[in-house]
């Protein structure tokens, strides 16, 4: 696989909202079969770039775990 290019990055830098962000991660997955480029979680996660892109619409880049009782409580909580 290869790694993220300067030009990806700048791609990232340009995200605006959640949309932006998802086309744009879909866009450098889908050269590379899917997959998040071999650095990505050294260039991206842990430099602080993704929380502080993610940060412009009140996002952060952590694992939330949650639980549900039943699948009703599972649909209600992510209306």
């Amino acid at each position: 696989m290869t790694n993220i290019t300067n030009e990806e990055l700048s791609m990232l830098e340009a995200c605006q909202s959640p949309q932006d962000w998802r086309e744009a991660c879909d866009k450098i997955k889908g050269g590379r079969g899917q997959c998040y480029p071999d650095d990505w979680w050294n260039k991206v996660k842990l430099t602080g770039m993704m929380d502080r892109i993610l940060g412009r619409w009140g996002e952060d880049s952590e694992i939330k775990v949650s639980s549900h009782k039943t699948l009703k409580d599972l649909a209600d909580d992510e209306s």
